[in-house]
């Protein structure tokens, strides 16, 4: 009887150990798998990470203004950021709100004004530069079409990343993506230029209209889908989907800054950029890790870091 029960006893912990070497077996084949790795951003490769000057530089200059592109463009960044909204009339113009109230002398909703109207309005009335001086107002600053931005940065080696805005109305969203990719064609900005967008349904009607040929950055469910597939060492189930990632330092209490999210995107040919960093600080432990980008409204402080 007790040999039946220690044969028993010894047949159960082979079930249980074999069990047990089965899921570390499933789990290594997971979190070793070779993945498919996209190498279309090769332009924006530097073997350091991007310059990315938010919306310009929104501290130094006027925000998504020409003022602020061509001060950028001056100081020697990589890449250009900048937020669009449709006009009624049907052109694309960088501006961050749906409105043009918090940034101009005049009210109005972008998607409800003529490309002559949000025009008209002084783009540099709010803007207070580092000395707390309203130093561009009245300056004849406005709000810059996205084809005024190519054509006046006129730079080929100068790359781009555009958010397509959810705040504008999302019956807008499908006829944006359609002319911001023929504005990127007929410069020849395909390989310069990222298009970013929070709301992952924006990126899918991206890919759909440009027939997956233009860069995109992750929306927000990409984004999270990303980060939890690697805090759990899942990396082997995620199917890459975008580009790049454009990630805050931390989100919901969860920690970023991690070499192993930015080693998991690279091993798949994306990148990881970290918005919106202001201080040398963080910029330097990012710089330190190897993040592929950092967006900042002080490109002039980053570039200083990097020098």
């Amino acid at each position: 009887m007790g040999d039946k029960r220690e044969k028993s006893r010894k047949s159960k912990w082979k079930i249980a150990f074999g069990i047990i070497g089965s899921l570390i077996l499933v789990w290594l084949i997971i979190y070793l798998w070779p993945v498919s790795k996209n190498t279309d951003l090769s332009k924006f490769d530097k073997g350091r990470p991007l310059v990315i000057a938010h919306g310009g530089g929104n501290h130094l200059a006027p925000s998504n203004t020409l003022a602020a592109f061509t001060n950028a463009s001056e100081l020697g960044v990589d890449v250009l950021e900048f937020d669009i909204h449709m006009t009624k009339d049907g052109h694309l113009v960088s501006i961050h709100d749906p409105t043009i109230d918090r940034t101009t002398d005049g009210t109005g909703i972008v998607n409800e004004m003529t490309l002559e109207e949000v025009q008209s309005y002084d783009a540099a009335y709010s803007f207070q530069d580092l000395n707390g001086e309203y130093s561009f107002r009245g300056q004849g600053v406005y709000i810059p079409t996205v084809e005024e931005i190519f054509s006046t940065i006129n730079d080929p080696e100068m790359l781009y990343t555009i958010e397509i805005k959810d705040t504008n109305h999302p019956e807008l969203y499908r006829e944006m993506s359609e002319k911001l990719w023929e504005l990127i064609k007929s410069y020849g900005l395909e390989e310069n230029v990222i298009i970013a967008a929070f709301d992952h349904d924006i990126i899918e009607i991206v890919k759909d209209v440009t027939n997956g040929e233009a860069l995109v950055s992750g929306g927000r469910d990409e984004i999270t889908k990303f980060v939890i597939f690697h805090k759990l060492f899942l990396n082997g189930l995620y199917k890459q989907q975008v580009h790049a990632l454009q990630i805050p330092t931390e989100d919901s209490n969860i920690n970023l800054m991690d070499k192993k999210i930015i080693r998991g995107a690279n091993k798949r040919g994306m990148q990881v950029h970290y918005w919106t960093i202001n201080d040398t600080e963080t910029m330097q432990e990012l710089i330190d890790l190897g993040a592929n980008g950092i967006m900042t409204d002080r490109p002039d402080l980053l570039l200083e870091l990097l020098e």
